[in-house]
């Protein structure tokens, strides 16, 4: 048999969902799972954050517990529902000071009561340091998913690219890159952005950037059955990218595209709601357009070439390798 290493996470959750059984509204393999109780659609997400692969030099557990409740928030809000709460399980060493559990509870409550929610419960366990969170919400509208990007859609993201890749890498090597490193450490789940696609039925299909953008758009293009052409050229670049890359010699498209981290929303749509998103108070970009196929091609000076699922992967990547 093959280990965890071997396979990688993404191949071990095709092969977990093809022996397990589903019948929910929308089941797992998206950014949440959404099940329809009386007519009210629950979106349910958990994601788990560790102190091995993502407390960073100079996190403070404030920031950690703010990060795991960001973690799963996003995933609520990339489905288009409105935050109804959240879940933490903490595990901590037995000798760990106690104030470092109160510290990680703060910024759990921190960013819920940012994105209008609060704690529900949780649970603590002895172990190695990590949070599991479990984020509820409600979708009240059109439940986004990955997989409606037809072609002729426009591809979007939100706010901009690369800022929490260079924000590990600014951490990582001791440079003081506040914004960056804010990026980081502090991502803002995009809950009225998500909230809006779904409300105007604009998004064909959502996802959050949390592994990188060339793994997002390859996610939405297998899900969708379709291809994507993606602009170089229209990628908003974040902030602390110039700077670190200079600085460190490290490719602007590795920031922008592989490291991950920076909780945007990737979203299609129909070119005719282009005009009620410009009108918005949504922070977005065009960047390319979906396409027949299945392959994803990022276009540069005008010359395609193929843009390779290089993201974030657990179990067969360090995030030191990733970054």
């Amino acid at each position: 048999m093959a280990s965890l290493e071997d396979v990688g996470e993404r191949a071990l959750i095709e092969h977990v969902l093809k022996r397990i059984r589903g019948s929910a509204y929308v089941g797992p393999g998206d950014d949440a799972a959404c099940i329809d109780v009386n007519g009210s659609r629950i979106v349910v997400s958990t994601d788990i954050v560790t102190f091995e692969r993502h407390l960073v030099k100079g996190m403070t557990m404030e920031r950690f517990g703010w990060l795991a409740a960001a973690v799963n928030l996003s995933d609520i809000a990339s489905m288009g529902a409105r935050p109804a709460g959240i879940l933490a399980a903490v595990t901590l060493p037995p000798e760990t000071d106690e104030n470092v559990l109160y510290d990680i509870m703060n910024g759990i409550d921190q960013c819920a009561e940012f994105c209008g929610t609060e704690i529900l419960g949780g649970d603590t366990k002895p172990g190695q340091g990590a949070v599991c969170g479990t984020a509820l919400g409600i979708c009240e509208h059109k439940v986004l998913t990955r997989n409606g990007a037809r072609p002729g859609d426009l591809v979007a993201v939100t706010g901009s690219l690369g800022s929490a890749g260079a924000g590990w890498y600014a951490a990582l090597n001791g440079i003081d890159e506040k914004d960056a490193l804010s990026a980081a450490m502090l991502p803002i789940p995009r809950i009225d952005e998500g909230i809006f696609l779904s409300g105007n039925d604009i998004a064909t299909s959502c996802m959050d950037i949390s592994d990188g953008l060339s793994a997002t758009a390859n996610a939405i293009c297998r899900s969708s059955g379709a291809g994507m052409d993606i602009i170089w050229e229209s990628l908003p670049k974040g902030a602390g990218v110039d700077n670190i890359s200079k600085r460190l010699g490290i490719p602007e498209e590795h920031l922008m595209l592989d490291c991950g981290g920076d909780y945007e929303l990737m979203f299609t749509f129909g070119k005719e709601h282009l005009k009620v998103l410009n009108s918005s108070d949504i922070g977005f970009s065009v960047i390319g357009k979906v396409m027949s196929g299945n392959s994803v091609n990022l276009i540069t000076d005008g010359i395609a070439g193929p843009m390779e699922d290089g993201g974030y992967e657990h179990f067969t990547k360090d995030r030191s390798e990733i970054l």
